[in-house]
């Protein structure tokens, strides 16, 4: 005897019996529930090893069952299987999307509903599903037609869900949501941190099916890999024109503050750039005299249009709070220490200026990434110098740290060096981090420049050494005095050997040039143990000191 719970929910009284029958002939032990409600309660009491859940039920479908037991912590590992008369693609994606492990087309053979239980009760591998028609089994097809990253379907897949969608509802909304403009994540911070916004962007998408969207919506991606995703939606009767866009336009509204919200906290001690999105909306009509591939990416084209729309009014609104920065000096600057990991003593402080608060501009990424695309480095960076050195001076012993961006050292020549000129009072020292938002453009130019803040006194540091721009030719030009490791190489650097392969190859080649490393971003005990193996002299980060004013 087996003994392994299986919970059958279905309102149909003879498919209960009979599947009850063929269980508990093989051994197994049946949990019946009539209802999708009755069946919430059954699988959070009874904890069965799987579940088959039918999917037309009066009152709550299939779909938002398997939805709400897969969002419940208790039932979210528990395998179902969708049993169902439907079996159009269409279907098949919803089953994915709300999370099904599996599905049984009625009418159903004795030995398909045991195969697919005895597969389903494998641990690991064993439980491979059979979304996938047949025909799409191939790894290479399949990698084509769903996006590995997000786990969900392209376009071409969703056109054909579309087709017989469309035949019976005419109108489907579309929803348009970008995260390409903000790929400069996967620019500073790599392509895994970037892929790891869109998984969980893509998981927030389809938590929101039964709540702010329908469980039979159906969520998409521009392409493998992409960063563009829709939504389709499905339309209230009775709806017209205008009020259907109406509509469109609050769950765009209320899709991107919930992607918001969800993503900042998700990634809060991640990444410090800004993740936001854009929103767009459009009503895709049914028309038998138009192919229907076309008709959907015209209403691709009109969602990703509204967007593009959103993205320039934005654009004048940061034009003009930008100018008020400038203009009203509206720069904030906190201090963050760097310690002797030797000895646990401050060694130094980094300025870091922010924007207003309540602002986009209090995120410093996005300050200094709209200074340097609207060519405005110089003016915002002889303000940042200047409070950085008058709101130190006399407050706090040591060295200090300022950011400076390569345009301003490519400008220095040109331009003179008196918006170094506050600094240079501050009696203690100090260290010009090179931050390269931007590559060198003319390293005999930049070497130069370097030279010359050398004669003046300053000290020079390459920040984020190991990632971005801050590459080795950097490094051997410029021979710089410390050496800032990347505070992407140093999370998880001592469970990551790669990671610390590089950061041991930094260290080394600090010594070579008669460098100091300075290990960014120590948010843990482990982590600050590691670098310290490694070598690394000084660290910073919340684990040692958050910023703060002085």
């Amino acid at each position: 005897m087996n003994e392994r719970k299986i919970l059958i929910v279905d309102d149909d009284e003879d498919i209960l019996l009979i599947v009850q029958t063929l269980l508990t002939n093989a051994g197994y032990a049946p949990v019946l529930a009539r209802n999708g409600r009755e069946g919430i309660e059954q699988a959070t009491a009874t904890q069965p090893d799987v579940i088959l859940l039918d999917v037309t039920m009066p009152q709550i479908s299939g779909w938002e069952v398997c939805a709400t037991l897969k969002n419940l912590p208790e039932t979210a590992a528990i395998p179902i299987v969708m049993l169902t008369v439907k079996s159009e693609i269409k279907d098949l994606i919803t089953g994915m999307q709300v999370g099904a492990d599996d599905y049984i087309t009625k009418p159903f053979t004795k030995r398909h509903l045991l195969e697919t239980v005895e597969r389903l009760l494998e641990p690991g591998e064993g439980r491979r599903s059979a979304f996938l028609p047949k025909e799409t089994g191939d790894a290479r097809t399949r990698n084509l037609l769903f996006d590995t990253v997000s786990g969900l379907p392209t376009i071409p897949v969703i056109v054909d869900a579309l087709r017989e969608w469309l035949l019976v509802d005419q109108e489907v909304g579309v929803l348009f949501i970008d995260f390409e403009k903000y790929a400069h994540i996967e620019d500073y911070y790599g392509w895994e941190v970037f892929d790891d916004v869109l998984r969980e962007a893509a998981k927030a998408l389809k938590r929101l099916l039964g709540t702010l969207f329908s469980t039979e919506d159906l969520i998409a991606i521009n392409r493998p890999s992409g960063s563009e995703f829709y939504v389709f939606l499905s339309v209230p009767p009775g709806l017209r024109g205008d009020e259907i866009l109406e509509r469109l336009q609050r769950k765009a509204k209320q899709i991107e503050e919930s992607l918001k919200e969800t993503l900042s906290e998700k990634f809060q001690n991640r990444i410090q750039r800004k993740i936001g999105l854009y929103v767009g909306y459009s009503k895709l009509l049914y028309s038998p005299q138009v192919r229907l591939e076309r008709l959907v990416y015209r209403a691709l084209r009109e969602a990703i249009s509204v967007a593009s729309t959103k993205e320039g009014e934005r654009a004048a609104l940061l034009r003009e709070q930008f100018k008020d920065v400038l203009v009203h000096r509206q720069i904030e600057t906190l201090y963050q220490p760097i310690v002797d990991l030797s000895t646990g003593e401050v060694f130094a402080h980094e300025a870091l200026s922010r924007g207003p608060a309540d602002s986009p501009f209090e995120n410093p990424e996005v300050l200094f990434d709209y200074a340097l695309k609207s060519d405005q480095v110089w003016g915002l960076e002889k303000i940042c110098m200047q409070f950085s050195a008058e709101r130190f001076v006399g407050k706090r012993p040591g060295m200090l740290f300022v950011n400076v961006e390569t345009e301003l050292i490519h400008e220095l020549k040109s331009r003179g060096h008196e918006v170094l000129q506050p600094l240079l009072a501050i009696q203690s020292g100090v260290v010009l981090e090179i931050t390269e938002r931007a590559a060198i453009r003319d390293y005999d130019l930049f070497r130069e420049s370097v030279r010359v803040l050398h004669d003046l006194g300053f000290r020079i540091a390459i920040d984020d050494a190991g990632s971005g721009y801050a590459s080795l030719q950097s490094i051997a030009e410029l021979r710089p005095n410390y050496l800032k490791i990347s505070n992407y190489l140093v999370t998880g650097l001592h469970e990551d050997s790669i990671k610390r392969d590089v950061v041991e190859m930094l260290v080394r080649l600090a010594a070579r040039i008669d460098a100091e490393t300075v290990a960014e971003g120590i948010e843990t005990e482990a982590e600050k143990a590691e670098v310290q193996r490694l070598g690394v002299t000084y660290g910073q980060g919340y684990l040692l000191g958050r910023p703060a004013k002085l």
